[in-house]
């Protein structure tokens, strides 16, 4: 038998006309041959067009910047006049009432909740970067897990084969959504887990997402450690200038796929210290301002004896802060 869960899941699934035409073939001034070169790239929907960008859509059709850019402009006004995404010109008021009604997500612990001035956001990029073993990556879990016992769907792409189901589900049981690996196991089925285990990888996931943001409309999408494999991959000063761009492109597709299909996109980031700073903290998130300004949230986790720390550095409305939380069999727990 259904849970109410799954029936109200469907309902909500079923407000999204499925008929809907949604490929590149109806807009108008994209010839056949575009076309083809686009589909040879992945590049299918309206969606792909707006995600991707006008500068991508120059590199694999060749086509002028003034002609690819009103293919993106078509694309997000027809989804727009689809109601398949909010309105670019709404007024105050109607931004207001829009963003309210949007549903947050929540980890059930009220002082990390409250950080997030009462939840994660969709159409948001957040970033949380920390030392090893400061929470990351629990923090991802603890938050998967409340995702999926609400009944909703979450896309993992895992960057540094770190993602262990067993760990999911320990964290379900101890917060009381499961009671054994068998009742945990149609939660589990809510999470699409992606490897990606170097950049071309990771960059080949997200360029096609679409087809399975489409399918599964998660409310989450998680990208444990991709900074980091650009880290590894290009070294030294002479890969500096490629390393940055194609991290800017990284960006630009994450926050794309946050807008566009109304969803909340977390990132991971490792740290490096500068050992310049003579007083403070000298622990810096790597990547530089690329990562920095295309992140809409930014939080800094580091570890403090047996406690953590989690503190928002960079919000549009929260305040700066700091709040202490331990790691226990929950991922994520308030300290009693």
């Amino acid at each position: 038998m259904e849970s109410e869960l799954d029936l109200e899941r469907q309902e909500q699934e079923s407000e999204i006309e499925p008929e809907l035409d949604i490929s590149i073939s109806q807009l108008k001034g994209l010839g056949a041959v575009s076309e083809k070169k686009l589909n040879t790239f992945g590049v299918f929907t309206l969606y792909d067009l707006c995600v991707r960008g006008s500068q991508e859509l120059q590199e694999i059709t060749g086509a002028n910047k003034e002609t690819a850019d009103s293919w993106v402009f078509k694309a997000k006004d027809m989804l727009e006049e689809k109601g398949l995404i909010r309105k670019t010109d709404m007024d105050c008021i109607e931004l207001l009432e829009y963003q309210e009604k949007q549903h947050r997500l929540t980890l059930n612990v009220e002082s990390i909740d409250n950080l997030f001035g009462g939840g994660l956001r969709p159409e948001s990029l957040y970033e949380i970067y920390g030392e090893f073993g400061s929470g990351k990556t629990q923090f991802c879990y603890s938050l998967t897990a409340e995702v999926i016992a609400q009944g909703d769907n979450v896309i993992w792409i895992d960057c540094e084969d770190t993602f262990k189901p067993k760990r999911l589900v320990e964290i379900l049981i101890a917060k009381g959504h499961a009671t054994d690996i068998e009742s945990s196991k149609d939660m589990l089925r809510r999470v699409t887990y992606l490897y990606a285990p170097n950049t071309e990888n990771l960059m080949g996931i997200i360029n096609n997402m679409s087809e399975r943001m489409l399918k599964d409309r998660p409310k989450l999408v998680v990208v444990d450690g991709s900074v980091g494999q650009f880290r590894e991959e290009y070294l030294g000063r002479g890969t500096l200038a490629a390393r940055q761009n194609q991290l800017a492109r990284l960006m630009t597709h994450l926050k794309n796929v946050s807008y566009y299909f109304v969803c909340t996109v977390l990132f991971t980031n490792q740290v490096q210290t500068d050992p310049s700073v003579m007083f403070g903290d000298p622990v810096k998130p790597i990547g530089g301002n690329v990562v920095g300004h295309a992140s809409t949230y930014r939080l800094y986790f580091k570890k403090a004896g047996k406690k953590h720390i989690a503190r928002m550095v960079d919000s549009a409305e929260d305040a700066t802060q700091d709040v202490e939380f331990v790691l226990d069999a929950k991922g994520i727990s308030e300290i009693e």
